[in-house]
């Protein structure tokens, strides 16, 4: 299984004893969970400016993050003006690489929700809290 880690998460995934980002780390240590990731220039931003580089450094090592590059540019460019939110590059990267889960925090984009849960883009489901691991977070799937 895959995971999306939405920027707005990152201040409370760096911190692996937070109540709500703990099972997340769990999953990615037993479960051989992985977070996909794009070196796209807007994730690239979206990681730098949230204070992730040396962490996804790590994980790659790893082998906790999963890299997908080809066509998450043309498909966040082709996705413009045709979502509800500004989250091309995540419904984009979702969309290519096959994640169905998104982790964002509660007070997140609404947006982005919206977007990500739509069956006629990615149907998928997105992550907030802690009682969403049993049935979000399971073993590794990932395409």
């Amino acid at each position: 299984m895959c995971i999306i880690l939405d920027t707005n998460t990152f201040g409370k995934f760096k911190n692996p004893t937070d109540e709500d980002m703990e099972p997340v780390w769990k999953w990615l240590d037993s479960k051989n969970g992985k977070i996909v990731y794009s070196n796209t220039k807007k994730f690239e931003v979206e990681w730098e400016r949230g204070g992730m580089n040396h962490l996804r450094d790590q994980m790659m090592r790893a082998g906790q993050l999963k890299l997908v590059s080809e066509g998450v540019e043309e498909k966040a460019d082709e996705l413009k003006g045709k979502i509800t939110s500004n989250d091309e590059h995540i419904i984009a990267l979702a969309l290519i690489a096959r994640v169905k889960v998104l982790v964002s925090y509660r007070e997140g984009d609404r947006d982005l929700f919206t977007d990500f849960k739509n069956r006629e883009l990615v149907g998928g489901k997105v992550y907030t809290k802690k009682s969403h691991a049993r049935r979000m977070l399971t073993k590794d799937t990932c395409p």
